[in-house]
């Protein structure tokens, strides 16, 4: 049962996982793109890392309002595994004229599925020392296995220039009968709003 619907879930899955590093560009690009000219806003750098997202699997992959959506190919905890937890660390430096600020988090979708038991999941933001996060229960068998999670939040501000920001994401699986069951983060909506 867990393979056929796991085999049945990867292909739709597939379009919205990182693939290519032009895509990456295009995503990076279109967060400086929705910045204020006057922002003169500069995106230096983009890593992730943890074990839910190795090697940097975890990619922007597309611009989306005032954000932009993060896709994830190694979020994925079963109860097969010793360790029912997944974490990945996204590190993005977003530099910005002196005068300018941006705030992350403001709105936040997580997108996921989950097959039997459900679990739990953290999505914390942290810039210049401030953090913002969401977190919540995943329910059991919702319809179709597919979950999204919605947030609104005071989110997290950097100091004037812009800065480093970090975004910790946590996955747990909360296993409570003998079947297998897996749960997974696919994709996380980030959005930035910029100000004097």
């Amino acid at each position: 049962m867990y393979s056929n619907t796991l085999v049945a879930f990867l292909p739709a899955v597939a379009v919205a996982l990182p693939t290519t590093a032009p895509t990456v560009y295009h995503a990076a690009k279109a967060i400086v793109a929705r910045a204020p000219p006057e922002a003169n806003a500069v995106l230096k750098s983009v890593t992730a890392s943890g074990t839910g997202c190795s090697e940097n699997s975890a990619s922007f992959v597309l611009g989306i309002g005032d954000g932009a959506t993060v896709g994830f190919d190694n979020m994925i905890v079963d109860s097969t595994q010793v360790d029912k937890t997944k974490r990945c660390v996204i590190t993005l430096d977003l530099q910005l004229d002196s005068k300018w600020k941006y705030t992350i988090n403001k709105a936040t979708n997580i997108r996921g599925y989950v097959e039997n038991d459900g679990g739990t999941y953290k999505v914390a933001y942290t810039v210049g020392g401030k953090t913002s996060d969401v977190s919540d229960i995943i329910p059991s068998n919702p319809s179709g296995g597919n979950w999204v999670a919605t947030s609104v939040s005071p989110g997290a501000t950097s100091t004037y220039g812009g800065g480093v920001a970090n975004i910790d994401i946590f996955l747990r699986l909360l296993p409570v009968g003998a079947q297998v069951a897996t749960a997974t983060i696919d994709s996380l909506d980030v959005q930035f709003e910029y100000s004097k």
